[in-house]
């Protein structure tokens, strides 16, 4: 049965329920008392039951109109809220008005009904009816341009990140009330930014003496006093636009100054440093795909201005209820965690979370590959981590991702955004690590999300070792953003939503695509990107005969094609040795056509060892070939003495480090450096079919470089394309037959 309830109880439930609490950002409570002249609404006597009126009027305000669950609603009641809706229009920017008797509800969004659920929610549910998805980037782009220009010409601040610095700390000036205005003389103007920020957070001085070095950087910066008064007045202009468009629980986690770092950092001169700050789209990714929530505890151990943090802070409030709860100040406090090395740059990320208004408390600046540092991160909760971190050598990359999952509980996920082939370079230590750590998955971003630098995300689980699990890897080649012309990378068609809930999805499951690819971490450590490697054309093994003829007459290769080519262009004598080979065989080749070809594993047809490194200090003099890294002279750099690892004859020589993929057939024996691997034939073989053989293998030597190399383990599995006799076997045969038909042939 349904019990009435009186206006009074209504009242008392709604309170409860929407938890309309004053706090120092807003005004907030029900009762029948209080007018609108009493909540700043001059000379309006009208009465709401409830209202929650933020101090910022472009946050959206709520107003509530109780009545006695007896009561139905009509034109009347209805009436009554949608004038006391007006009156708050005259104020705010969106009003949200809601009528309510207990048991029916009715919501307004500004003087529209709202479809909303039938029972009564907490506040934020409502507030959120004006969550926008999309903010006006084009005007944060044309903003960013206007502040950098007149601060960089008519304030003469020449170091970017200074200009940075001075806008973020206008920007928590004016977040925190400060009386910034047009007509503004410049000793008030900067008077007026460095006192704001220092009572900003004199509080949490005693928490963190290092905010400290916000006001130091800010004071540092060196200022034209004479600018114009219409500098002054542009800059406080844009500053203000800015700034009504910074509310993370207003647009819906999208982070406006993530954007407004980003752009500002397109006008880096080459000479400054190498910081780069990652794209909030990108933020926003990683914060979905390690299924981060408002219950984790959140490190970036190399934090720049702080845009992982600032998006995990915006959707973990998010999650909990909106900027008013009491949650809200709990994450913002004591779930967010950031280590910064660059004094500048972390007083730009103090400035950030300022703005923000919370989360300023756990920033370190200290040196993330540190000791000092290790003992910090295992103080703290940490449950996910989120990073970017340097991606230079002399920065320390791989020593703070090292320090990181050194440091972190054991079964901590830890994202990581690194250039593609960090891990390969060093795939020695990163296999140590392994030892203690899961790789789990890599993914492959598309290439213009770091200009000059391709990325992907590394995403680990601390203290629990590989093993022989395989790493997922996938490749999200595109993210739907397009360069506009002085403007960046902009979403101007607006399909990175799509995009990124198609690929959470993926990543989720682990399936429902075609990149997919699961790897074994002692073979890899990076996505494999798909090489087409085009079948063996005649040229190829023409030139491999005609290299390995060169070598047998012991002419020098290079010294060959350089005559040749200045005969050909300037009529110059040619060596009288050289007739004969050019003249060539009066065989005619045989024709070529690998339609029907087979693929058959290396290791099936060879045995593959890896040669024994010699240092040019330990080598003696002698005639015995030395086989080392070297695409010219069948390979062969040096002749030795040393005689104690000696290659037996009739063996394939294959380059895996520098000339990656170049074979040669070795008729004598040999010494072959650790960069070789060597392939002795599990069938019987002569220089013909070597030759051949060397062709098919350097033609698949385009999968492998520098970063990937081909070595011993998978050049055994690695499938070469051969043809086959009727046996189902490689045509040995016709191999050596086709090779004996070549013009240079005949010269070995």
């Amino acid at each position: 049965m349904r019990y009435d309830m009186t206006e009074d109880e209504v009242r008392d439930l709604a309170r409860t329920t929407l938890d309309l609490k004053p706090t120092e950002s807003v005004q907030a409570g029900v009762g029948q008392l209080t007018s609108f002249n009493k909540l700043g609404f001059a000379g309006i006597k009208d009465r709401p039951d409830g209202w929650y009126l933020p101090n910022e009027t472009h946050f959206p305000a709520l107003i509530l109109e109780v009545k006695g669950s007896n009561v139905k609603f009509g034109d009347k009641e209805r009436a009554e809220l949608i004038k006391n809706i007006k009156i708050t229009l005259t104020k705010y920017d969106h009003v949200v008005g809601i009528l309510f008797n207990g048991y029916e509800i009715e919501v307004y969004k500004d003087l529209a009904q709202a479809n909303v659920a039938n029972d009564l929610k907490a506040k934020e549910y409502y507030l959120n009816l004006f969550a926008t998805n999309k903010i006006d980037k084009a005007l944060i782009y044309s903003l960013t341009r206007s502040i950098n220009d007149t601060l960089h010409f008519n304030f003469v601040i020449k170091n970017l990140y200074h200009r940075m610095i001075f806008t973020a700390c206008a920007l928590v000036a004016k977040r925190f009330g400060a009386p910034l205005s047009a007509g503004m003389s410049f000793g008030m103007f900067t008077t007026s930014i460095r006192e704001t920020l220092a009572a900003s957070f004199s509080a949490d001085l005693t928490k963190n003496i290092k905010l400290q070095t916000l006001l130091d950087v800010f004071s540092e910066i060196k200022l034209n006093a004479s600018c114009s008064q219409d500098s002054i007045n542009k800059f406080i202009a844009d500053v203000t636009q800015i700034s009504d468009n910074i509310n993370s629980d207003f647009w819906n986690g999208e982070d406006v100054m993530a954007i407004f770092f980003n752009e500002f950092n397109r006008y880096k001169a080459k000479s400054e440093s190498g910081q780069v700050f990652t794209p909030d789209h990108i933020t926003s990714f990683m914060y979905r795909i390690t299924d981060t929530t408002q219950n984790d505890f959140v490190l970036d151990a190399a934090c720049g201005s702080g845009a992982f943090l600032v998006k995990s802070m915006c959707n973990m409030i998010k999650e909990a209820g909106g900027a008013s709860t009491k949650r809200a100040t709990e994450i913002a406090q004591t779930q967010l965690f950031g280590i910064e090395y660059d004094r500048e740059i972390y007083a730009l990320a103090c400035a950030n979370m300022l703005i923000h208004k919370d989360g300023k408390t756990n920033l370190k600046l200290m040196d993330s590959r540190t000791t000092d540092a290790g003992y910090w991160i295992k103080s703290k909760p940490i449950t996910k981590v989120l990073m970017n971190p340097p991606f230079e050598n002399k920065y320390g990359c791989l020593d703070i991702v090292a320090n990181v999952l050194a440091n972190v509980e054991k079964g901590t996920t830890c994202a990581f955004i690194l250039p593609d082939n960090k891990l390969e370079k060093a795939q020695s230590r990163v296999r140590r690590w392994l030892k203690s750590c899961t790789l789990e998955k890599i993914i492959k971003l598309p290439k213009e999300i770091f200009s000059g630098v391709t990325t992907s995300i590394f995403i680990f689980t601390a203290g629990i070792p590989q093993g022989k699990k395989e790493i997922f890897t996938c490749y999200m080649a595109e993210d739907g953003l397009e360069t506009i012309k002085n403007q960046g990378r902009q979403d101007i068609r607006n399909r990175w939503d799509a995009i990124e809930e198609t690929w959470v999805e993926i990543i989720r499951k682990q399936s429902g695509h075609s990149s997919i690819q699961w790897i074994k971490p002692e073979e890899h450590l990076s996505y494999q990107e798909e090489v087409i490697v085009p079948m063996p054309v005649k040229a190829d093994f023409m030139k491999r005969t005609l290299a390995y003829a060169l070598f047998k007459l012991n002419i020098d290769e290079a010294e060959f094609f350089q005559n040749i080519k200045e005969h050909t262009l300037y009529g110059t004598e040619l060596f009288p040795e050289y007739g004969k080979i050019l003249n060539g065989s009066n065989i005619s080749p045989m024709q070529l056509c690998t339609d029907g070809w087979k693929r058959f594993e290396i290791g099936k047809l060879f045995k593959v060892e890896k040669g024994q490194r010699l240092t040019k200090s330990d080598q003696k003099d002698g005639h015995i070939n030395y086989v080392g890294a070297s695409a010219f002279n069948n390979g062969i750099t040096n002749h030795i003495g040393n005689d104690d690892n000696i290659n037996p004859p009739m063996t394939i020589s294959v380059c895996y480090n520098g000339s990656i993929g170049e074979a040669f057939y070795q008729d004598d024996p040999y010494w072959a450096t650790d960069d070789v691997n060597i392939l002795t034939p599990l069938f019987t073989i002569n220089q013909y079919i070597a030759l051949f053989f060397c062709t098919v293998i350097k033609n698949e030597s385009v999968k492998y470089a520098f970063n990937n190399k081909w070595t011993k383990e998978i050049m055994e599995k690695s499938m070469i394309p051969l043809p086959v006799a009727q046996e189902g076997i490689p045509d040995f045969k016709f191999m050596e037959s086709y090779i004996k038909s070549l013009p240079y042939s005949h010269l070995f």
